[in-house]
């Protein structure tokens, strides 16, 4: 029995303090596009024309995959192309690079996933789910240090899935694309099957791992295959990599992301009529779309590529290769083929969050006063306010009782993520009382992520003011003197009148806000001004100002007024 009480206190204590984290959720949960194209460049040229491609046709959200290599780690860099595919509405699948050594691709140094997993969490993304794909074709020697090594790559996945997930739990992960049609030659080659293996026996569990599956379905021999092929090293690769995941023994049904396929056309930069035509290719494009990749495991299709102007990756190109700027926008028929096809409007999963920047409900305000707030707010989240749903403030609670009314954004107004939005609006205190008010964001009906903006206030009596002031030299205080208030509320100025003694009426100041501070600044012309900094409380306040100075500089080209403030005058 003693046991089990603590066992349960345990589990009570667990659920008490254990901090939930976000994590990868599944892309085919919510309305998606598959739709995509592979990039070289991160760039507005690339990324334009690939966007009215995959978003074409009903479509939105489409995919695109990118390459960062290990030099080109710079934040601001991708920062500003990831604000470019937010604004298109482009999801990027980003496949890790390290950098090319002579004919090959160098291996990653000890503890790179490291430096990746900092590098990567420091990106403002697109979308909640943050896709990484952990390299290429690692059973090239070519592209993994000039030698295949199963058991490298294994350990080496296993270890950025681990850097990437410690840092963000909406890392979705993904293995590198393998070369389904290569031979079983090792070193240099190795087949793709028995990499596998390999690596399942380094690192048991590897591919459970992973957050869904990447498929290189390129259609063989000579990627002239036919749409209608299956199997290995076709357009149905996807579905013999399944078939081999199954018979290692993993359960986990991954969703599957063929970040690499397409066929040669003839056409490049010399044309190479052992190829299919542009024609062919559109008609195969389009067949393989809406039959072999019409899978809902599918969640998107990337053909390698959108524009590659140069040998050995012409006859691949979407965007025609050009010598002169007069054929520089023109594409091949395959690009106007899959722009015709029928797309999903894709909504993808973003974070919304917001951050007060500054501005407050006042801590007190006065008892039946109005007052005008302004709250500066930056959106630290992923989205673009405004950009689909109108976002707006919301007061979750004590609104009612001050009078807070919903405030939208204008939908002519964007904010992107770093940009901040000035809501405005009015309360009205009630006769008395203290409230919490509890605002936050709001697009649709679903409520920010972010924690809302709290505040508490109390409604008291109005402040009233005593001014004491002297002159030196003076008997006689009296007079018309200004009084200049500056705090919380802004900046007011008033006359105020003194009597012989220096001393004011009792001043009701309904505009100043009891239990703040201001700076009070008393002034009469040809006399140094004074200013106090004073906290002021419901009820009477004594604002002593001590004895102004003369300032008998100005007075000197008024004779009449340096004559008044001499000692011996009253």
């Amino acid at each position: 029995m003693k046991c089990l009480l603590v066992l349960i206190t345990s589990l009570v204590l667990f659920n008490l303090f254990t901090v939930k984290v976000s994590a990868v959720y599944d892309p085919m949960s919510t309305p998606n596009n598959k739709f995509g194209i592979h990039l070289i460049q991160a760039t507005h040229d690339e990324s334009s024309p690939a966007a009215e491609l995959v978003n074409s046709s009903g479509g939105d959200w489409g995919y695109v995959t990118v390459l960062i290599e290990s030099k080109d780690r710079k934040e601001d860099k991708w920062n500003n192309f990831f604000n470019d595919l937010r604004r298109r509405h482009l999801i990027p699948l980003v496949r890790l690079a390290t950098q090319p050594e002579g004919e090959y691709w160098k291996r990653p140094y000890e503890g790179e996933e490291q430096a990746w997993a900092d590098f990567l969490d420091n990106l403002n993304w697109p979308t909640k789910n943050r896709y990484v794909i952990v390299y290429n074709e690692p059973n090239h020697a070519q592209e993994w240090g000039n030698q295949t090594d199963p058991k490298l790559y294994a350990k080496v996945l296993d270890k950025t899935i681990t850097a990437l997930k410690n840092k963000n739990r909406n890392f979705f992960v993904l293995n590198a694309g393998f070369d389904a049609s290569t031979p079983h030659q090792p070193p240099k080659y190795m087949d793709q099957y028995s990499f596998m293996q390999q690596m399942n026996e380094e690192v048991p569990g590897i591919f459970e791992k992973l957050d869904g599956w990447v498929s290189h379905s390129y259609p063989n021999p000579e990627f002239s295959g036919s749409p209608t092929s299956t199997g290995r090293g076709t357009v149905r690769t996807w579905v013999w990599e399944l078939q081999i995941l199954s018979q290692l023994g993993i359960k986990k049904a991954l969703p599957i992301f063929i970040t690499e396929t397409g066929w040669k056309h003839a056409e490049g930069l010399i044309q190479n009529n052992s190829y299919l035509s542009a024609e062919k290719v559109a008609e195969y494009y389009q067949h393989a779309f809406q039959n072999a990749w019409a899978s809902s495991r599918i969640v998107s299709i990337t053909p390698f590529l959108l524009s590659y102007q140069e040998i050995p990756f012409d006859h691949f190109s979407f965007k025609r290769i050009s010598t002169d700027n007069a054929d520089s926008t023109k594409y091949y028929p395959q690009y106007q083929a899959l722009q015709s096809l029928t797309k999903t409007k894709g909504k993808p999963l973003q974070e919304n969050k917001a951050q007060l920047e500054s501005g407050e409900i006042y801590r007190s305000l006065v008892v039946s006063e109005s007052y005008n707030i302004s709250l500066r707010i930056k959106n630290i989240g992923q989205s673009i306010w405004n950009d689909q749903e109108t976002v707006k403030l919301v007061a979750i609670q004590g609104g009612a009782q001050l009078g807070i009314n919903s405030i939208e954004i204008p939908k002519e107004v964007k904010v992107e993520p770093g940009k901040e939005y000035i809501f405005n609006f009015s309360i009205k205190s009630p006769q008395g009382g203290h409230f919490k008010v509890v605002l936050n964001l709001f697009t649709s009906d679903k409520q920010f992520e972010s924690k809302p903006f709290e505040f508490e206030t109390e409604v008291k009596s109005p402040v009233i003011l005593k001014v004491k002031s002297s002159l030196k030299w003076k008997g006689n205080k009296a007079g018309n003197y200004l009084l200049k208030v500056v705090g919380a509320v802004g900046e007011t100025v008033q006359n105020i009148i003194l009597n012989p003694e220096g001393e004011s009426e009792e001043i009701e100041a309904r505009y100043l806000l009891p239990d703040y501070t201001f700076d009070f600044t008393l002034s009469r012309p040809y006399y140094h001004p004074i200013t106090i900094k004073q906290k002021v409380s419901p009820g009477i306040n004594i604002l002593d100002f001590g004895i102004l100075q003369p300032n008998l500089f100005p007075a000197l080209i008024n004779p009449s007024k340096l004559w008044e403030l001499l000692p011996f005058t009253t």
